[in-house]
């Protein structure tokens, strides 16, 4: 009587029909079937078949299928290792011909992925000759097998699947995986009974070396092979290398042949060969320890757009395939995509020399702590023109201190190619500056974004002063509102442009009071509007500003003294609530008391009026409040941090009555009175021109009209004047300069 074998998962299980036969207890044709049946032990390594102490977290092989074998499993509460090569149909693949594989992994985590295939069938894995698929961080993992023409055919062959988490080491054909599972099954492989069908593939089609390496994909294990690579040359190797002598386009064709006959497959215009490249560099950045997604996987540059392997792939060189045309100070957007779960440090160089390396006066662009970074990238004037240059862009974690050689940790360094055209165009023109309403910068800064590679600059500052620089600083030394102006130059014409909103100056600059509401509120002010006996005089848009208060002192409302103006203030809802409104009357950079105009309370929106003063006497720019909040409590002018309460800052030019704003504070354009503010109340006068040369007497008054100080002062272009207000308190007053005609200056001061 023939006792059934007992079903064990085990690598000695091929050993057990030997025993049994040697006990008397298997009759030897059914040992020879079995051993028939099974592939050969992989005697060289054991794996243990325990449930390993991980399982909890649920990871291991659910499923695999190749070819007609399909099996799904418990994953590794089955166990570590599990023996299916003798109890399951062998997958039937044919040599040379692709079989689709399919291996299902944990649906909660990613796992990495290894097949061998023991292809010579002496009970080993080679770890790389013998490793026919591998897939690393997913969850489905498909491809495919091809069996070369060496494997052996008619017998079971063993299929080892490995698989382990994604931050384990990567599996081989002998560890034991830390959470995860090996599963072996069998194959039977057969010759083809069909021609082949040819097919092949370039490592780089478009080579700046001449240079290509071509490999077979041909399928029913073809024999020979013949190939003709459109400059005349041939060759009868399985995967040829080929080098071109002339630059060109060629037309690749391969006829593979077997026993069954042959197939031709053509490619054409397949290979390009451009000898145009940049220099090669000094330096490639390596990638030292990938991790976590970081990399580069699609650089964009104008029209110009390629993707590419993140970090995993270190360092990429896109300088034949990835050639980019430029213009000449013609921006360019610039577009990344990065690591989709941790923003980056991304840097962006060109070399602008053509040297080989990259200064630090050639970085371009550089995005710091940013996900997908995007932006606009000028070629400067001056860069060389039609030739290639080596552009490279870097991204790594945030905080890394790589350069544009080295030290790149987890992310990647690529390199394209960068051709700058000439520029036929006139300028463009743009420009920013540093100017931010009510601040009390000295000087403001321009700066030219101009595009088309202008070659001359003119701007005209609004107060009678201009520059030719490209990037001037400007110091006003009077109270107005400026309308600046650019006007810039190439060879092909000239163009102007004037600043999107006017710069507002008030001299001596002084600094107000905060007053602010919540980075989260309810309520903001949407719509002031102003008008004065039914025509609307000015109008202000605005939405919900950052921590409640905003910034509009460059826009200007316009008063005139002796009238009651009339104000209608929106907000974003339907709330009873209070509105203010201060106007520092006196200059003084405090709203007092005496200045709160309108507190008004009532629902949406509010509209009221308040008079401006008939015996004006303060300065012709200067700052009106404007706080509306849902509460009733007494109005105060600088309040932070009050809830569901928005201020809003304007600059406001009061006409008539007797502001400084009249033909005396015109007098004298080119005076100028610095350091204003004076902190130890020294003063000196500068009169540059010599039209006006002479003797002024001098009167220093205070806000309300009292003279605190008179002096005799001559003025000329070669002399300067000295004012000692050292003696006189803190606080802001008024120069009066009086000519021998009679013509009078007004300039304010302010003493720290």
């Amino acid at each position: 009587m023939t006792l059934p074998l007992p079903r064990l998962f085990s690598p000695y299980r091929p050993l057990i029909p030997a025993l049994l036969l040697s006990l008397g207890l298997l009759a030897s044709g059914a040992a020879h079937a079995q051993q028939a049946a099974c592939p050969p032990a992989t005697g060289f390594c054991t794996i243990s078949t325990a449930v390993p102490t991980t399982a909890a977290f649920g990871m291991g092989i659910v499923n695999v299928t190749l070819g007609s074998l399909n099996n799904t499993t418990p994953a590794s509460a089955d166990g570590s290792y599990r023996d299916y090569a003798c109890t399951l149909a062998p997958a039937q693949l044919t040599v040379g011909t692709d079989a689709a594989l399919s291996v299902r992994t944990n649906p909660s985590a990613d796992e990495n992925v290894r097949v061998w295939l023991d292809l010579n069938n002496d009970g080993t894995f080679s770890p790389t000759s013998e490793l026919v698929f591998s897939s690393d961080a997913k969850r489905l993992h498909t491809g495919t097998i091809r069996l070369p023409s060496s494997t052996v055919t008619g017998v079971r062959l063993r299929l080892r699947v490995a698989a382990d988490y994604a931050n384990s080491a990567v599996p081989t054909p002998c560890s034991r995986p830390e959470y995860s599972q090996i599963e072996d099954y069998a194959i039977i492989a057969s010759l083809p009974t069909a021609a082949p069908v040819a097919e092949f593939v370039a490592n780089q089609p478009q080579t700046c070396s001449g240079t290509v390496q071509f490999t077979d994909q041909s399928q029913n294990a073809p024999t020979s092979w013949l190939w003709n690579f459109g400059d005349g040359a041939t060759s009868t190797q399985q995967n040829p290398s080929h080098t071109y002598t002339t630059a060109g386009t060629y037309t690749v064709t391969l006829t593979a042949t077997n026993s069954q006959g042959s197939n031709t497959r053509t490619r054409t215009n397949y290979v390009v060969y451009s000898a145009q490249a940049p220099v090669r560099a000094t330096c490639t950045p390596a990638t030292a320890a990938y991790c976590c997604n970081y990399g580069i996987t699609q650089f964009a540059l104008g029209t110009f757009s390629n993707t590419s392997a993140d970090g995993r792939a270190g360092y990429e060189d896109f300088t034949c395939a990835g050639q980019i045309s430029v213009t000449e100070g013609v921006r360019s957007t610039l577009r990344l995509t990065t690591s989709p779960t941790n923003p980056q440090d991304t840097r962006v160089w060109l070399d602008l020399n053509n040297d080989g390396t990259f200064a630090a006066t050639e970085l371009l662009f550089q995005a710091l702590n940013t996900t997908n970074p995007t932006g606009q990238v000028l070629i400067p004037a001056g860069t060389p023109r039609n030739q290639p240059l080596r552009l490279r862009v870097v991204s790594d974690f945030v905080g890394s201190g790589f350069t544009a050689c080295a030290g790149v940790q987890l992310g990647q360094a690529e390199d394209y190619t960068v051709v700058v055209q000439p520029n036929t165009s006139p300028p463009v023109v743009a420009f920013t500056s540093s100017y931010v309403p009510g601040s009390c910068q000295t000087p403001i800064r321009f700066t030219d974004q101009s595009q088309n590679a202008p070659t001359s600059w003119l701007w005209d500052f609004g107060d009678g002063n201009t520059s030719t620089q490209q990037n001037p600083s400007h110091t006003y030394t009077a109270s107005g509102t400026y309308t600046v102006r650019l006007t810039a130059t190439n060879a092909f014409g000239s163009a102007s442009a004037t600043l999107a909103s006017p710069v507002v100056v008030t001299v001596p600059c002084l600094t107000y009071c905060a007053s602010t509401g919540q980075a989260s509120s309810n309520f903001w002010i949407t719509t002031v509007r102003l008008s004065l006996n039914g025509q609307t005089t000015f109008t202000s848009n605005s939405g919900a500003d950052a921590n409640g208060y905003g910034n509009y002192l460059d826009r200007v409302m316009q008063l005139q003294a002796g009238t009651s103006p009339t104000m209608t203030v929106t907000g974003n809802a339907s709330f009873q609530r209070s509105t203010s409104v201060w106007i520092d009357l006196n200059g003084d950079g405090f709203f007092a008391t005496t200045e709160l105009l309108a507190n008004t309370s009532g629902g949406e929106p509010a509209s009221f009026t308040f008079a401006v003063p008939a015996q004006y006497r303060g300065p012709a720019l200067t700052r009106l409040r404007l706080i509306s909040r849902l509460n009733f409590n007494q109005a105060a002018a600088c309040v932070t941090n009050q809830f569901n309460a928005e201020t809003e800052d304007y600059t406001v030019r009061i006409t008539g009555g007797t502001t400084t704003n009249t033909q005396a504070a015109l007098h004298l354009p080119a005076l100028s009175v610095f350091p204003n503010p004076t902190a130890d109340g020294h003063l000196t006068l500068r009169l540059p021109d010599p039209t006006a040369a002479g003797l002024y007497t001098a009167t220093v008054e205070t806000l309300h009209g009292a003279q605190v100080l008179t002096k005799a002062l001559r003025l000329s272009p070669a002399t300067d004047a000295a004012l000692d207000l050292s003696a006189l308190p803190a606080g802001v007053y008024v120069l009066r300069l009086r000519d021998a005609q009679g013509r009078e200056a007004i300039r304010r001061m302010a003493r720290d």
